[in-house]
């Protein structure tokens, strides 16, 4: 029953991903928590895979703009390494229920209100070393910092969801090649390689979902990112208080 679970959620959020480039990490981690997995179980079975959708997603879209993947290496990478491995340390001694939800909604928010658009996006932009630090230290804390960066990879590629999701591919890619890493290396528990299996769904998922992404306008991919972040953040959060 527990690798039923297991694959229908990484089958269902791997389309997710293939078609908006986020939502392995971001729903999966909650999920798989709630479910009863701790926080380096969950890593090692959701980053192979992330990193085998955006790895496809680069492979096949090659536009990136070097001037914003030099600075997210130097700014972003970095925090990521200190603070994944602050959070295998800690492992269960807190409970990081509740911050994953709040993030969720609180990114989501941001961005659907229209009325301050343009004033987050001139704040991500002006700040944007700082928030690539904030996003690297969140994602290696929590695994949930894809909410912010799906924002900031929007307001950085003035909304073309074609730059926005490839930016997102390779900040993902980089930063989960980075955890693995870190998660064989320095994690407390022994890493299941069976688990590596799961990097077989992408390989079929990927292709019919293009589909679906092509048919989706700039604006609509952006809101559609959010709303998802929005209604799982929710749900989440209240579960995490009962």
């Amino acid at each position: 029953m527990e690798l039923i679970i297991e694959f229908i959620i990484i089958l269902t959020l791997s389309v997710l991903q293939s078609v908006f480039g986020i939502g392995l990490l971001l729903f999966g981690t909650p999920a798989f928590l709630f479910i009863g997995y701790d926080f380096e179980s969950t890593l090692g079975i959701l980053l192979p895979v992330s990193i085998s959708i955006s790895l496809i997603q680069i492979i096949r879209q090659k536009t990136f703009i070097k001037f914003h993947i030099n600075e997210y290496n130097r700014f972003c990478l970095p925090a990521l390494f200190v603070f994944i491995i602050i959070a295998i340390k800690i492992g269960n001694a807190t409970d990081i229920k509740p911050l994953l939800s709040i993030l969720l909604i609180i990114s989501s928010i941001l961005i659907l209100n229209e009325n301050r658009i343009m004033l987050v996006n001139d704040f991500f932009l002006r700040y944007r070393k700082l928030v690539l630090v904030f996003i690297g230290s969140i994602h290696g804390f929590t695994n949930m910092g894809g909410a912010f960066l799906s924002i900031f990879s929007t307001f950085l590629n003035t909304g073309d969801k074609n730059l926005s999701r490839n930016y997102i591919a390779y900040a993902y890619c980089t930063m989960g090649i980075i955890q693995y890493a870190v998660i064989l290396l320095f994690g407390i528990k022994n890493t299941e390689l069976t688990k590596l299996l799961y990097v077989l769904i992408p390989l079929f998922v990927f292709l019919p979902s293009q589909k679906l992404f092509n048919r989706i306008d700039d604006k609509l991919f952006m809101r559609l990112i959010n709303y998802f972040a929005l209604i799982f953040g929710v749900i989440t959060l209240s579960i995490s208080f009962k």
